[in-house]
This record gives structure tokens, C-alpha cells and sequence, in this order.
């Protein structure tokens, strides 16, 4: 689900709510929600502010150098593989 929100000025936020099923489902599953997720998220146009809410089970750590643009430098904790595949989405 997205929604788009004007902000001030002529500014626009764009959110995505998104739940990922537990870590049990099978790879190609899994791989869909990404794709689809990679495929709304182009949809966004670059001049938004993008809030993505989720439940991906994900941790993505706190390397804001390695992910410039993406993260910031308050993270906390380890990345793991949903973390990673959020990132690289």
C-alpha cells in the first residue's frame, strides 16, 4: 500500500507500508515481495521524501557509510540476509 502526502512548499511524501510473511516461506515467495517492492519503490518519483514502513523481520545496521543516501548514522545493531535484501532493493 502507498500513499502520497503533500508536505510544505511544493514538497510531496511518499509512504509504502509493506509486511513481509515470516522468514518460513519459500524462496520464490519471497523473492516475489521483493521484486514487488523494487517495482512500486520505482514508481516513486526521485524528488518525494520516501518513508517505507515494514515488517521484514530485517535488521540493517548501522554501516550509513557503505549505504550513503539510505541510511543515516543513528542505526542500531547487526544487518542481516531480510536487512541486506531490503537495502540492496
Amino acid at each position: 500500500m502507498s500513499l502520497r502526502l503533500p508536505l510544505r512548499g511544493d514538497k510531496l511524501a511518499t509512504i509504502i507500508s509493506a509486511y513481509a510473511p515470516p522468514m518460513t516461506i519459500s524462496d520464490a515467495a519471497n523473492d516475489k515481495l521483493y521484486k514487488d517492492l523494487h517495482a512500486l519503490l520505482e514508481t516513486v518519483p526521485k524528488e518525494d521524501k520516501l518513508i517505507v514502513l515494514s515488517g521484514f523481520n530485517a535488521c540493517v545496521g548501522t554501516d550509513h557509510t557503505a549505504w550513503q543516501g539510505v541510511l543515516d548514522p543513528h542505526g542500531l545493531g547487526c544487518c542481516n540476509n531480510s536487512g541486506l535484501l531490503i537495502l540492496r532493493t
